[in-house]
């Protein structure tokens, strides 16, 4: 029965979760997972630790409520991201079957139809029993879940109970619901506790340091105390600045600025803008009494001297001195972008994926002596709805959604800087008139403001497409296109370079070194193994195969990497044919994504990794060539596609 024939069924409640489902594309039959690195899940845990802990206990005693009993109690961040689960171990190693795990992503565009993601979208609490779920293999599942706020309604995360479809009791939801409410009170009381700890002490540090530039921020980065330097710093009145967010002045390096606090760092440079438009980098630092102890989210603040022409020059060294290029078709490639780097020109870098685009752009931003931050924009990851307001910010009460103090830009955040739009091919033709424009004109209008705002931005754009094939067929503006390519820069796919095993090893001793384990070797066979593969994932995928190898090779306890270690794409020999050596991803895209899929028998996430791209690309990829979605129907069911 398809998913449509079974809406009728459904709650009515659930019947609007089901039809987002079906045009995000969840295969309902074996959807694609989303997982985190171990890295990536610590890194979100960072973010939330305030509030993790917070709701430790309420979350223990809803754990020892339903023990021995087949349910799973999880926290998810806002993004459906699993933080935490724990529960019932013969329950939880069924769970963990369908990735119901710390690590793995719930929202319904991942998974369809379930608490955890329904709640996400429909801001309320939600039951999910059985086949009420979308995804056929999550039907053993019965799920509770509601949202979780801070004091201010920004949504925090989703509490769930999971559990055996067979024990649902609809009185679950509301324990869920008591439990979710007790979770904020104990939010709301660890961030007063901290606020009337800290606040005499504070009070004091202020006054002592009162020609020192002083903030104080709670742990959401908003200002609670403010000096009159500070302010006078910060370009705005002492009242102007109280309960407003760090990120009016520093953007996204915000979160840096906090976790300076509460890691204890010295310092930290950043580049905050004033209501002049003007920028300046400033040094900030931790405030710590005479024993030593460090004020949370008490800071001081103070402007850097300008970097000398001395040490621009030594940075200019460094900027260029990790980067591997024995080829020499390499070397001219970075000797062009060190020229680029020294003018004022926009530069568009070419390359398939993985060939080091994002790399060359840090590289010239380095090389440039620009002061201000490099800031990478994704365009194929960001909504067509939020790319202006992505790119030039908005003022408070814009649109539904928007933060209360609204948001600056990404040009905001780069000026002074660099701004990478990577993806550049991805730019819906509806935003690419105002990119245009901004190009052209130098200057910012936040959504929902009348005043443009100066921004001294150097663009630096990068594809794996011909945008001047693109503008012909009409995807791309002409107009754009011509702006962006002052300075064209074509990077060479890995099978073209004659530095393959020089980046081999390098990537084989730094992770020999990262995970502290004994260096080992490259067998013979090995090396002609992968000098005839195409690396269609090229620089990227020479790491991740890299890395690997020597992780199976660490597991044989051996000195050296042999055939065996290698992942499975480059066991299919009879496919290492080397492809045409001039730049022409666009014109064989389809053809390689299609060897991709039949070599992992049309596993999204393993083709996606294959090919050094991301999964939202991939799936992207399959609507603009119908024949490959069709092709990995027949490769799961291992037919052939004729």
């Amino acid at each position: 029965m398809k998913p449509s024939d079974q809406l009728s069924h459904l709650p009515s409640a659930l019947v609007p979760s089901w039809k987002r489902s079906m045009e995000y594309g969840v295969d309902p039959v074996k959807p694609v997972d989303d997982l985190l690195t171990g890295g990536e899940l610590k890194d979100r845990m960072d973010r939330l630790q305030p509030f993790i802990d917070a709701c430790s206990s309420v979350l223990q005693r809803l754990y020892l409520q339903l023990k021995h009993s087949p349910f799973v109690v999880i926290l998810s961040d806002p993004e459906g991201y699993i933080l935490h689960a724990h529960g019932d171990p013969p329950f939880t190693e069924k769970a963990r079957r369908v990735w119901l795990d710390s690590g793995a992503n719930w929202h319904e565009h991942v998974k369809g139809t379930n608490a955890i993601g329904t709640v996400l979208a429909e801001k309320q609490p939600v039951s999910v029993v059985g086949s009420q779920h979308f995804c056929r293999e999550n039907h053993f599942l019965t799920c509770y879940a509601a949202p979780l706020y801070s004091s201010r309604g920004e949504l925090m995360g989703v509490l769930d109970v999971s559990g055996d479809a067979r024990s649902h009791h609809p009185h679950t939801l509301g324990m869920v619901v008591a439990a979710a409410q007790a979770c904020q009170a104990h939010y709301l009381l660890h961030q007063t506790r901290r606020e009337l700890t800290f606040t005499i002490e504070e009070r004091d540090a202020l006054t002592r340091h009162v020609i020192r530039p002083m903030i104080s921020v709670d742990e959401e980065g908003r200002v609670t105390q403010v000096n009159e330097s500070a302010a006078s710093l910060l370009g705005d009145a002492p009242e102007q600045c109280i309960g407003q967010s760090l990120s009016r002045w520093f953007g996204k390096e915000t979160s840096s600025l906090l976790s300076l606090s509460e890691k204890d760092k010295r310092c930290i440079t950043l580049q905050p803008r004033n209501k002049n438009g003007k920028a300046a980098r400033w040094t900030v630092e931790p405030i710590r009494d005479e024993r030593r102890r460090l004020f949370p989210g008490l800071l001081h603040v103070s402007p850097s001297p300008p970097p000398t022409k001395k040490a621009k020059a030594v940075s200019r060294k460094k900027a260029s001195a990790h980067i591997i290029a024995e080829c020499p078709r390499i070397q001219r490639v970075f000797a062009l972008a060190r020229r680029a780097a020294q003018t004022d020109a926009t530069i568009l870098l070419y390359g398939e994926t993985g060939t080091g685009k994002e790399v060359a752009a840090r590289e010239i931003h380095k090389a440039s002596g620009r002061s201000g931050p490099l800031i990478t924009v994704n365009c194929g990851a960001v909504p067509e709805s939020l790319w202006e307001s992505e790119l030039f910010g908005y003022e408070k009460g814009s649109f539904t959604g928007a933060r209360r103090e609204g948001q600056s830009g990404k040009f905001e955040a780069a000026d002074g800087g660099t701004l990478f739009l990577d993806e550049i091919g991805e730019l819906p033709l509806s935003s690419q008139a105002a990119l245009l424009r901004v190009l052209e004109e130098k200057r910012i209008t936040r959504i929902g403001s009348h005043q443009s705002i100066p921004v001294d931005v150097r663009i630096i754009a990068a594809t794996n497409k011909d945008l001047r094939e693109e503008s012909q067929a009409g995807r791309f503006r002409s107009d754009l296109y011509y702006r962006l390519c002052e300075v064209e820069i074509l990077l060479p796919p890995l099978r073209e370079r004659s530095d393959l095993m020089t980046l081999a090893e390098h990537f084989l001793h730094q992770t020999a070194v990262q995970w502290q384990t004994a260096p080992v070797t490259i067998h013979p066979d090995v090396v002609s193994r992968m000098q005839q593969y195409p690396w269609p994932g090229n620089v990227r995928e020479l790491r991740q195969v890299i890395r690997q190898a020597l992780l199976q090779a660490q597991l044989r306890d051996a000195p050296c990497i042999k055939l065996e270690d290698l992942p499975m794409a480059l066991h299919a020999s009879d496919d290492h044919q080397r492809p045409p050596t001039d730049f022409q991803w666009h014109h064989r895209e389809e053809e390689v994504i299609a060897q991709a899929l039949r070599k992992v028998n049309g596993n999204m996430a393993k083709a996606a990794r294959l090919l050094g791209i991301g999964r939202t690309t991939l799936y992207r990829k399959l609507k603009q060539y119908p024949a490959l979605s069709r092709l990995r129907e027949h490769a799961q069911k291992n037919t052939p596609f004729t």
